[in-house]
């Protein structure tokens, strides 16, 4: 992944991120987000994503068994 980001279509960019349990991911943003902006959206879509498995069986095997 480049340093800078790294604009997609429509006006979006690929971030590097990294996630609240020290993991690190890729996500899309709009163009011109500081990264500061970034790094809490990812928080929290990492926060949500958490409670949502732990409240409806999680992730993957919820996709593909619905």
């Amino acid at each position: 992944m480049p340093k800078d980001p790294t604009l997609g279509r429509l006006g979006t960019e690929a971030r590097s991120v990294k996630f609240p349990d020290g993991s690190r991911g890729i996500i899309l943003v709009k163009a011109g987000i500081p990264q500061d902006e970034a790094e809490a959206l990812a928080a929290r879509v990492w926060a949500e994503r958490a409670e949502r498995a732990d409240t409806v069986g999680g992730g993957r095997a919820e996709r593909l068994n619905p």
